[in-house]
């Protein structure tokens, strides 16, 4: 039987594709164009309404069912120690509730700062705040800018400072208190030069503890001694034992 020779030269190898002699173009070194976005309004339309009236904020502290938020906030004047408070429930002076109150020398002690005091009293009652100044002269303004004010709620009703001996403010306390609110009933009575505020027993002891001698005409000073006892610390006492005869 025939037989197919065997090739006389080896086969022809496929084809094959050389490999690139380069790298490739490089990806775009920058990033592409961000996605448009709609920026928010600088300010509201002018479709919307501003309400009329802010609402009673909460106070910084809290206080049970049936008392009200009362906060003191304090700026002394140059002297400090010659400073003091006292806070009474009821209508009367002299046959109030002691609620607080705090004492010269020793509460307040640094020059032109800020103390506040928070407490709760009572709702729907009547409450009587009176500062005293141990010379006369006030918190404000001959010796330091000294101030005070009262909040029922974390809202102010009242602010003083500039007064002679003392100054008595007397409110009552309302729960929903605000300043878009009907405000409490306020009576402040500041003593006038020579005067008295409803003079007690308890102002007639504070007279003589406080009784400092002068160095001119109506103006008392915090050191020397002139005289052992001032006219007018005399007509004081007189004044305070006979209004409380």
């Amino acid at each position: 039987a025939p037989q197919t020779p065997a090739p006389t030269s080896d086969p022809t190898p496929a084809p094959q594709t050389p490999a690139p002699t380069s790298a490739p173009t490089p990806a775009p070194t920058s990033a592409p164009t961000p996605a448009p976005q709609t920026t928010a309004p600088t300010s509201a339309p002018s479709s919307a309404l501003t309400p009329s009236a802010s609402p009673s904020p909460s106070p910084s502290f809290s206080c049970p069912d049936g008392q009200v938020g009362f906060t003191l906030t304090l700026t002394t004047d140059d002297y400090p120690e010659e400073t003091r408070w006292v806070l009474k429930q009821g209508n009367q002076w002299s046959t109030g509730t002691m609620i607080a109150s705090v004492d010269y020398l020793t509460t307040y002690t640094k020059p032109q700062a800020t103390y506040i005091e928070n407490l709760c009293i009572e709702e729907n009652k009547t409450f009587m705040f009176r500062i005293f100044d141990k010379v006369r002269d006030g918190i404000c303004c001959n010796y330091g800018k000294g101030e005070y004010s009262l909040a029922l709620n974390d809202q102010e009703f009242h602010t003083g400072g500039a007064f002679k001996r003392k100054e008595q403010t007397t409110f009552t306390t309302i729960s929903s208190y605000s300043d878009t609110n009907t405000p409490p009933r306020i009576e402040v009575d500041t003593e006038p030069k020579g005067g008295n505020i409803d003079s007690t027993s308890e102002d007639e002891e504070e007279e003589i503890l406080s009784a400092l001698p002068y160095i001119e005409v109506g103006k008392e000073t915090r050191g020397g001694n002139i005289d052992s006892i001032s006219e007018d610390e005399e007509d004081s006492i007189s004044e305070d034992e006979e209004e409380d005869s």
